[in-house]
């Protein structure tokens, strides 16, 4: 392909492939300005399905408009050239396509180039489709639900040899702690995924209503009694008088013994836990993880399925934090768009020293010239106090003063250092484990001590040194795994990180200040920051995309 022309654009270099084609460099000869064109596969072009599944792409991108997204210029099927080529044309995107390529050696800062680029990306999914998200329409939930099902659905059940795979959102939990139901669009139901060779999997709503019918290959309500509410078993009973069921409860998976048997699958993974420990877990209110089946629920499957395939049963425990925990460009393009005016630094002109109060102001707190900590709001604010929060922070000048202490510079320089360790050594295909030793062995290189502890620590050899502590979890799907930390259990470090995950970039700073007379902590002696960023790990390493108010000090005079 490199050196050919398609129709008046020629390719110049290829920047990568995936599940859905080939994505190239290419020039314009017309109108002189790069594009990259994304080309489907020939194979697929003779697929309506999948050409289908190529426009609708298109139609979602161009209805977004957003200075780090894409623009879609132009899609065309069966174009003139060396090969008939069904092509989607998009605007070279900084965000997405910085370098022209994963593996050039140009490095992109999103922090310092672009500083909206996927801002706020610190909160949850569940987040990401808030009212104020103008991108996260019910269009670009289904697709990034469709790509999910294309891409990431084949490669998690196959590299788990998992042939079929039953996942049970319980109906009276009303899905409400399942970290599932918006990946399959559905509060209450029993999905079925089977691998029946081929490029995808088969995907059946086997029982309940969803959001999305298009993303599956079938909906049925097989059972119209799976609720078991009071009208559904007068109705049962109403049509079936002669029934010899032991207990309502046989209602509960009627008809997927006879499903699941017309597939034969060697290895069925259903969602409960056998191994994985849930304490820490979870990041919000999504505590299920892969245990969302009930001890009935077990008994009731494994008696519809009969002896042969309930011995067939496994955990899917592992196979649902893989899925997950991994992302496709879609999501990544949702993150970009969350709240992008979102984390704007606080403006503090209306301060007037030895007047105006901490809650005036509506400010965390105050880190005072002795180093004390002050939160309360009927606080004054003096002349040396650093005031602020997570929105952003100044310094009340002290008479005489023309810039920041030296303290809060060094501590400004390094975190600077800290977030450049991070970027550049978190990569994919390491886990966390890993990740953390290295972390830990980078940071000492670069003069900091490492630190397991959320707290200073003054016993160390020399405690005059900056201390660091990382916790770096992952998020968005309500799980806090892989995690590069030393907290938590083994199955959060022993999972590797894959492309475009995102992480919470959480870490603690501790400084030893010598002028003040006593710490901000039982210590004493010392300043402390804690970061709750969030980023995202391309094939350049971590990127931190949000406006980097971590070196921002209004000064106020």
């Amino acid at each position: 392909m490199i050196g050919t022309t398609l129709s008046h654009f020629k390719i110049t270099a290829k920047l990568g492939e995936g599940g859905m084609g080939e994505v190239y460099l290419a020039e314009d000869t017309k109108l002189g300005r790069e594009v990259a064109i994304k080309v489907l596969p020939e194979a697929f072009t003779e697929d309506p399905e999948r050409f289908a599944r190529f426009e609708r792409e298109a139609k979602v991108l161009a209805a977004l408009n957003h200075p780090n997204i894409g623009a879609i210029y132009d899609l065309a099927g069966n174009i003139s050239g060396p090969m008939n080529k069904a092509i989607l044309l998009v605007a070279l995107c900084c965000a997405v396509l910085p370098g022209h390529g994963l593996d050039a050696q140009e490095q992109y800062d999103a922090q310092d180039q672009y500083g909206d680029v996927m801002s706020n990306i610190g909160d949850a999914n569940y987040g990401t489709f808030d009212d104020d998200n103008p991108y996260a329409t019910e269009e670009m939930l289904n697709h990034v639900r469709r790509e999910r099902f294309d891409l990431i659905l084949p490669r998690v059940m196959r590299e788990h040899d998992v042939d079929m795979w039953i996942h049970v959102i319980r109906p009276w939990a009303w899905g409400g702690t399942d970290p599932l139901r918006y990946e399959f669009g559905s509060k209450s139901g029993v999905f079925v995924f089977t691998d029946r060779g081929g490029d995808g999997i088969e995907r059946v709503a086997f029982q309940g209503d969803v959001q999305d019918p298009g993303a599956y290959d079938s909906v049925g309500e097989e059972s119209a009694f799976i609720s078991q509410q009071d009208y559904e078993l007068m109705d049962y009973w109403i049509e079936n008088p002669d029934s010899d069921l032991e207990s309502e409860l046989d209602l509960r998976f009627l008809g997927l013994g006879e499903f699941v048997a017309e597939r034969d699958p060697e290895r069925i993974a259903v969602n409960y836990v056998e191994s994985l420990s849930l304490p820490e877990g979870s990041e919000t209110f999504t505590m299920a993880l892969g245990d969302g089946i009930s001890y009935t629920d077990h008994v009731q499957l494994s008696k519809a399925l009969g002896e042969t395939y309930a011995a067939r049963m496994v955990s899917a425990e592992y196979l649902i934090l893989d899925y997950l925990s991994r992302r496709v460009a879609s999501e990544v393009v949702l993150y970009g768009s969350a709240r992008a005016s979102g984390g704007q630094a606080r403006r503090f002109g209306k301060i007037v020293p030895g007047v105006t109060t901490l809650g005036q102001i509506d400010a965390g707190s105050v880190i005072d010239q002795d180093g004390n900590r002050r939160r309360d709001g009927d606080y004054v604010i003096q002349r040396g106090d650093l005031v602020g929060d997570w929105q952003g922070k100044a310094y009340v000048l002290r008479e005489g003063e023309s810039d920041l202490p030296w303290y809060f510079r060094k501590f400004q320089e390094d975190n600077r250092r800290v977030r450049e360790i991070l970027r550049q050594n978190i990569k994919v295909g390491l886990t966390a484990g890993e990740t953390c030793d290295l972390l830990a062995r980078k940071l000492e290189e670069a003069g900091f001590i490492y630190t397991d502890y959320q707290e200073y620590n003054k016993y160390v050899d020399h405690p005059e040194k900056t201390q660091v502590h990382l916790d770096l979890h992952g998020e968005g799907k309500g799980i806090l795994a892989p995690r590069i930390s030393p907290m938590g259990p083994k199955w959060h470090w022993n999972m590797k990180i894959h492309l475009f995950h995102t992480f919470a970039v959480e870490y603690m700073i501790y400084m030893p200040v010598p002028e003040w007379h006593r710490g901000n902590n039982f210590t004493g002696q010392q300043m402390r920051g804690a970061y709750h960023d969030g980023g995202v790990v391309t094939g350049r390493g971590l990127e931190i995309p949000y406006p980097d108010q971590s070196r921002e000090i209004e000064i106020i005079q």
